[in-house]
């Protein structure tokens, strides 16, 4: 069965918070006991009290959303426009979950896959944008990145599959038929998606939180707001700075072997992504299976334990951790926006 912890990666500082030993296990029980409040209440209190007294309110809420916990945080001299902003920003995430999820049968992204070999399906300009957007990813990295990978996430068990076996080289080989961008049909004037091959299907778990995160960040702009976070599962945000005297938002990546902190980002302006093998398995014939494919090969990657990219944009943070856990810092050739790395193993 497969397992999705709410945020095992990346914890948010205080930003006169000095790095501490943090355990994987004490981080995993605040999420559960904080889950309801939102888990950055213990770590920006002092931020909190610090902005009151100076007229700034901040507002936070939490909530389920993309498959994973999302948590928003809005500062704001009026407390009334911040959560406004918020209700936008969150607004925004809910219609990135409608056109890319996945998880629901009446998403843009289930029709087109629903429809693959068969007929393209009228799809939002915005979900022509990030599957263009991955299909260049793919071919950047020579298929080891592939936004049509959801045949062999199925094969290994993932999505409720129902796989209890490894896949055989024959099913490996079929899966691998079924994917890679040349299977992705455009139409930009006709306004359509479709896939050419029967059994092929789209994936854009890799990129779509990137994507909800940039969407959910304009729309806190729009309200006003220059100081937020916007945390998306492993991804996060830092919009502005926390408070008087911040360089940014410091958010530190935990390693899952020590549950020490072992890198601390300071994001102002910019988004944070994590991607590694030990937060998402199955379990096939008694072997742990990390959800990160190599398309290339039609296995799981086990390069890395893990990689995290900043970039300027949440969507290049997202593309990008995934590509550079998958090739290390060389699948980041071609990508936008990066700004620094760290991988641990």
């Amino acid at each position: 069965m497969s397992r999705v912890p709410e945020n095992p990666f990346h914890r948010v500082l205080a930003h006169d918070e000095a790095p501490r030993k943090f355990t994987r296990r004490r981080f995993l029980v605040s999420l559960g006991a904080l889950a309801a409040a939102g888990i950055a209440a213990p770590f920006l209190g002092r931020i909190g009290s610090r902005f009151a007294s100076q007229g700034i309110a901040r507002v936070e809420r939490s909530r389920a959303a993309l498959g994973t916990w999302v948590r928003i945080v809005a500062h704001h001299r009026e407390d009334v426009a911040a959560e406004r902003a918020i209700d936008n920003a969150f607004a925004a995430i809910g219609h990135v979950d409608g056109q890319m999820s996945i998880h629901r049968a009446d998403s843009e992204l289930s029709r087109v896959n629903a429809s693959a070999g068969r007929a393209p399906v009228a799809v939002s300009g915005a979900l022509l944008d990030i599957v263009e957007r991955a299909g260049a990813g793919a071919r950047q990295t020579n298929r080891a990145y592939d936004p049509t990978v959801l045949p062999l996430m199925r094969l290994y068990g993932f999505y409720h599959s129902g796989r209890t076996h490894l896949p055989s080289d024959r099913e490996i080989t079929a899966a691998l038929d079924a994917m890679g961008p040349q299977v992705i049909a455009i139409d930009r004037r006709a306004g359509t998606l479709g896939l050419t091959k029967t059994g092929a299907a789209l994936d854009l778990g890799s990129i779509g939180k990137g994507w909800a995160i940039d969407r959910a960040v304009e729309a806190l702009r729009a309200g006003g707001v220059t100081s937020g976070l916007v945390d998306v599962g492993r991804n996060v945000y830092g919009l502005g700075t926390p408070g008087e005297g911040a360089q940014g938002w410091s958010v530190g990546v935990l390693d899952p072997a020590s549950g020490n902190i072992a890198k601390v980002f300071m994001l102002r302006d910019a988004a944070v992504g994590t991607s590694g093998n030990y937060e998402q398995w199955s379990t096939l014939d008694g072997e742990r299976v990390g959800h990160i494919m190599d398309a290339r090969l039609g296995r799981p990657a086990a390069a890395h334990v893990s990689a995290s990219v900043v970039a300027r944009t949440g969507t290049a943070s997202d593309e990008g951790s995934t590509r550079a856990f998958l090739l290390g810092r060389a699948g980041l050739d071609g990508l936008e926006g990066v700004l620094d790395t760290h991988f641990i193993g």
